[in-house]
């Protein structure tokens, strides 16, 4: 039995994808492995939903019953006896010297998740697990900050005797939200195409703008959804001979009958919404704030972010 502790100093760090995606990688490799999340308040509670949808039986939920340190390592050790390695997500409401107790607690190896840009001010964070710390994976890397990462904030972390073991860029996929959880943000209302509400929408186009011919506008981005009013037949058409998931109707308009045969025929949603395009664009500004690791496309991108980035077989062989 091995324990692996996922930890991170500041909240949406990337934990709760990083111990999804590399469970269901070793998994794959035939190692046998399993989640839990330490649970020191009802906030950690809630956070489990997102586990079981992505992964299913393969998480090993706690109880709950104590959000004492020792009372929970007890609990870790125990679930880990059931496999060969246990992944175990880190709560946000410790402080650093709970986290390092619950790690000394439970004999666990530690892996530190960082958003890129908090990477050097998390360094006294990361060298507190001492000889404890595997390394520090570094989250959501923008593309133009690459050579400073290699030029600068690495030798920087490994300078202080922090190991990365590597960067994972941005995705769109990892911040898109399915077209239900759209509908239900905006108070919004499916009239077609609801058995759809589960694909994700990874970008957002306003229809109606601009003097190009709108088939061209609307090719330059895939699995999106269309903004645009209701009464804007020929504007919805255009957008239906391109890649999208749905349309965002505005005005409380419904388009007309042979926009939603088409629109059926591509098995694209329609949703209506009672604001106006502006107002409905101002929203959907801070949707992607709420996004939440919690669909198997989700999943399969991030598994395929770590192969491509971490040395997975390198770290098997220290778990």
């Amino acid at each position: 039995m091995g324990i692996l502790y996922v930890v991170s100093d500041t909240d949406r760090a990337g934990k709760t994808s990083f111990c999804a995606s590399l469970a269901s990688l070793l998994m794959d490799m035939g190692h046998k492995v399993s989640v839990s999340k330490a649970i020191f308040s009802e906030q950690d509670k809630e956070d489990l939903d997102r586990y079981c949808s992505v992964l299913g039986s393969n998480f090993i939920k706690l109880s709950g019953q104590s959000f004492d340190v020792s009372a929970v390592g007890a609990e870790i050790k125990s679930a880990a006896k059931e496999v060969d390695t246990l992944l175990v997500e880190a709560s946000n409401t410790l402080s650093r010297d709970e986290h390092t107790d619950l790690v000394k607690n439970i004999g666990a190896k530690v892996i530190h998740v960082t958003k890129y840009d908090e990477a050097i001010g998390s360094i006294p964070f990361g060298t507190s697990f001492g000889q404890d710390l595997i390394g520090t994976v570094l989250n959501f890397l923008t593309r133009y900050k690459t050579t400073e990462a290699y030029e600068i904030v690495i030798p920087r972390l490994e300078k202080s005797g922090i190991p990365v073991l590597g960067l994972i860029p941005e995705n769109r996929t990892l911040l898109s939200l399915t077209v239900k959880q759209i509908c239900e943000s905006l108070e919004g209302t499916f009239v077609d195409g609801e058995e759809y509400g589960e694909d994700l929408v990874e970008s957002f186009m306003v229809g109606g703008f601009g003097m190009d011919p709108g088939q061209y506008i609307f090719s330059r981005q895939d699995k999106k959804a269309v903004v645009v009013r209701g009464d804007r037949p020929d504007v919805q058409m255009s957008a239906l001979d391109t890649d999208m998931e749905c349309f965002i109707m505005t005005g409380g308009l419904e388009p007309i009958e042979y926009v939603k045969y088409e629109a059926n025929e591509e098995e694209v949603s329609i949703i209506i919404v009672n604001s106006d395009t502006l107002e409905t664009m101002d929203k959907i500004g801070t949707l992607q704030e709420h996004s939440e690791f919690d669909h198997k496309d989700k999943l399969a991108r991030f598994k395929n972010l770590i192969s491509s980035n971490i040395d997975v077989e390198g770290l098997k062989s220290v778990l």
